[in-house]
C-alpha cells in the first residue's frame, strides 16, 4: 500500500482465513518481533474477540477484521486508557471523514456508533512488563460493505448501509491507518488534553439522561465523563433530583447496557 504514514501499516500480512488477528499476532510475536505498526488483517475470521469476552461477528471478505501492533512505552500502566481515547478517536476520524453527514459517537469505552448504531469495534490487549505497557495488540473489526447482519446484531450499520456504496477496503484501511496514526503521535507527544477534550465531544450519551441496566440492576442517570483510569461515570438520578455525590465509577462491570 501507498500509505501516507510513519510506520502504522507500513508492513502488513493478509490472512485467508483465522480464528482471530489478535490470537494470530500474540503468537507471531512469540516467534520473532515485527516492527511497530505492524498488521494482519484477514479476509475471514471465524471467532473474532470483542470487549468482556464477546464476539466480533463479521461477512467474509466485505469489512475490515485486522489488528495492529503498537509500542506505547512512554505510558506508565496508570495511564493506559489514554491509547484507548487515541484509538477510538483513530476509528472515530475515520468513520467521520466516510461519512461527514452522520452523527459519529464513542460508546464507552471504544466502540464507535453512527446514528445510534454500531458501525465498528475494538479490543485493546496490552502486554506489560514490570511497570511498562511492553506492547499492545489493538483488534479492530469495522463494518465496511456488509449490508445485512445476523439477527443477535439489531443495532449494526455499515458504511455501504450509510452512503449506499461499495467502499474499496484497501483504501479504507489506508485512510484508516492515517487517522490511527495522528492520534496516536499526538498520544505520544503528551497531548492529553486535546485528546480528553476530543473524547468527551463524542462520548456516547454523555449529559442526557438514559436508562442503564448495571449488573442486572436498572439504573437511571446521566453519563457525565470518563475517570483517568477509564472507568465511566454516571450521576444517578433519585427521585427528581439528581444527586451529584450518588456518582457510580463502573469499573469491572461486567454487564452495562444501555436500554
Amino acid at each position: 500500500m501507498g500509505l501516507n504514514t510513519l510506520f502504522i501499516g507500513h508492513s502488513i500480512i493478509t490472512l485467508d482465513r483465522v480464528d482471530s488477528t489478535n490470537n494470530y499476532l500474540h503468537w507471531l510475536l512469540s516467534k520473532n518481533a515485527p516492527a511497530e505498526g505492524f498488521i494482519v488483517r484477514a479476509v475471514e475470521q471465524y471467532a473474532g474477540k470483542g470487549q468482556r469476552g464477546n464476539s466480533w461477528l463479521s461477512q467474509p471478505g466485505v469489512n475490515l477484521t485486522f489488528s495492529l501492533l503498537l509500542e506505547p512505552k512512554f505510558l506508565p500502566l496508570s495511564e493506559q486508557f489514554w491509547l484507548t481515547k487515541a484509538l477510538a478517536l483513530g476509528v472515530a476520524g475515520f468513520v467521520s471523514a466516510m461519512a461527514p453527514s452522520a452523527t459519529v459517537a464513542i460508546k464507552w469505552p471504544n466502540d464507535v456508533y453512527v446514528n445510534d448504531r454500531k458501525i465498528a469495534g475494538i479490543l485493546v490487549e496490552n502486554s506489560l512488563e514490570k511497570s511498562a505497557i511492553k506492547y499492545c495488540i489493538a483488534g479492530i473489526g469495522l463494518n465496511v460493505n456488509q449490508d445485512s447482519f445476523d439477527p443477535s446484531l439489531p443495532n449494526a450499520t455499515s458504511l455501504k448501509m450509510l452512503s449506499g456504496k461499495n467502499c474499496d477496503l484497501t483504501m479504507c484501511l489506508e485512510n484508516l491507518c492515517v487517522s490511527i496514526e495522528k492520534f496516536y503521535l499526538e498520544l505520544r507527544h503528551a497531548e492529553y488534553k486535546r485528546i480528553d477534550a476530543a473524547y468527551h465531544k463524542l462520548l456516547y450519551k454523555k449529559d442526557v439522561l438514559h436508562n442503564f441496566l448495571l449488573d442486572g440492576k436498572a439504573v437511571q442517570g446521566t453519563i457525565t465523563g470518563v475517570s483517568a483510569q477509564g472507568h465511566l461515570l454516571i450521576n444517578a438520578k433519585n427521585g427528581s433530583e439528581l444527586i451529584v455525590k450518588d456518582t457510580i465509577e463502573v469499573r469491572d462491570v461486567k454487564h452495562l447496557v444501555f436500554l
